[in-house]
């Protein structure tokens, strides 16, 4: 009863601290905001929807669609009403035209009206975030701004985790990030909140006792990236995390009961902040709008879970396709040898733990297969958990 009292007390303040955050963000002047928002347009007018970044090649696609998205709730928020404006966010909308979030914003900017759409089953934690960014910068200077704040997150990350691991372990979980182009991520407002969130995570886990309790982290976590994602890849913040904790258990011998038994209750708490973040939402906004936003998350959810002319299993195909897997097999390899040389055993224990985690991804595309299928050009890079724990099986000895 104790736990079930503490982990209410801080879910209510965290949904407290939530609406707060947006209702106040809501209300910041936005004179200079929507200036910086009409400076930004031309460079993702000059960029197109989904362009490349840094390398032509798929796994590097950019998500100026959503970014403009973000940018046309930011610029449509009614500050004369709050608290309806936190809930409801809504933005320009052209039926026939939807796709174009670009064209939308540019010719809403020159003083064109148009019809208002609601998303009112998410948070929105990002927008909110981002508006009082726009007082100070435009686009190109965001950018500037999360890629600094992103790169010394994780340059933090690896030097606490490099005390603790060693370079084999550390080289291992930065090839998760960097054979899913995780580089990408570091310049679009869509992706930032989960990689920070997972940096964030990793480094807590790393800087802690790993043999301690950490489901007041996880749970904390699961409510935060509900919060702040427009589901994306939300796993990465409970994924990378078990790896690190897995990773870092020094306890010998290794009793693999009493490690399952902890991770699957992570999993749940990490799961529980998650969804109950999500109910909480539709309950607000339903109570403050006078909407029905219960029926309109049941209705996407569903979508999102449904197969049309594919399977689940193409799903999973399509996002596994995504990945270098020769890079993985070689890495492997090297090392396989790496622990021969040196006439160490595997904890074959340990490396079991490592490939229940790393199944989490592709347990993920087969039940969200929609949601999956279509975005498979960024929801791949969930298999970031999945090469960090086949790689991080090998340096592990008894």
């Amino acid at each position: 009863m104790r736990n079930i009292a503490r982990y209410s007390q801080r879910f209510l303040l965290l949904i407290a601290a939530y609406f707060t955050f947006g209702v106040l963000s809501c209300w910041l002047p936005d004179k200079s905001i929507r200036r910086h928002i009409a400076e930004s347009l031309p460079v993702l007018a000059a960029e197109g929807v989904y362009p490349k970044a840094i390398i032509q090649v798929d796994q590097c696609w950019m998500d100026n669609f959503t970014d403009a998205l973000i940018m046309n709730q930011i610029y449509n928020i009614d500050r004369q009403h709050p608290v309806e404006a936190a809930m409801k966010m809504v933005r320009s909308s052209e039926k026939d035209r939807d796709w174009d979030q670009i064209g939308i914003m540019q010719r809403r900017v020159n003083g064109e009206t148009f019809e208002e759409q609601h998303y009112a089953r998410y948070w929105h934690g990002s927008s909110f975030f981002f508006r009082p960014l726009f007082m100070l910068m435009d686009y190109s200077t965001m950018r500037f701004a999360m890629f600094t704040v992103s790169s010394l997150l994780l340059l933090l990350l690896a030097c606490v985790y490099f005390q603790k691991a060693g370079w084999v372990k550390t080289l291992v979980l930065s090839l998760g990030f960097l054979l899913t182009y995780g580089f990408v991520t570091q310049f679009s407002m869509q992706f930032f909140p989960v990689l920070v969130l997972t940096a964030v995570a990793c480094i807590l886990v790393a800087k802690g006792d790993v043999s301690k309790d950490h489901g007041m982290l996880f749970f904390i976590i699961g409510s935060l990236v509900c919060y702040f994602d427009l589901f994306t890849t939300p796993l990465l913040t409970l994924g990378m995390p078990l790896v690190v904790m897995l990773s870092l258990s020094q306890e010998k011998p290794f009793v693999f009961k009493d490690n399952l038994i902890k991770i699957i209750k992570l999993v749940i708490l990490w799961g529980l902040g998650f969804a109950l973040t999500f109910v909480t939402k539709w309950a607000l906004a339903t109570l403050i709008l006078g909407q029905n936003i219960f029926a309109d998350a049941y209705e996407v959810s569903l979508y999102r879970m449904e197969v049309d002319d594919f399977t689940r299993w193409d799903a999973v195909a399509k996002n596994l396709g995504m990945l270098h897997w020769w890079i993985v097999g070689l890495a492997a390899v090297a090392l396989i040898a790496f622990n021969v040389t040196r006439h160490r055993k595997f904890n074959y224990r340990k490396a079991v733990l490592f490939l229940l985690i790393a199944l989490m991804p592709f347990v993920w595309y087969f039940i969200l297969s929609n949601h999956s299928y279509l975005h498979w050009w960024f929801t791949y890079r969930l298999q970031a958990i999945s090469v960090a724990c086949l790689l991080m099986v090998f340096p592990e000895s008894t």
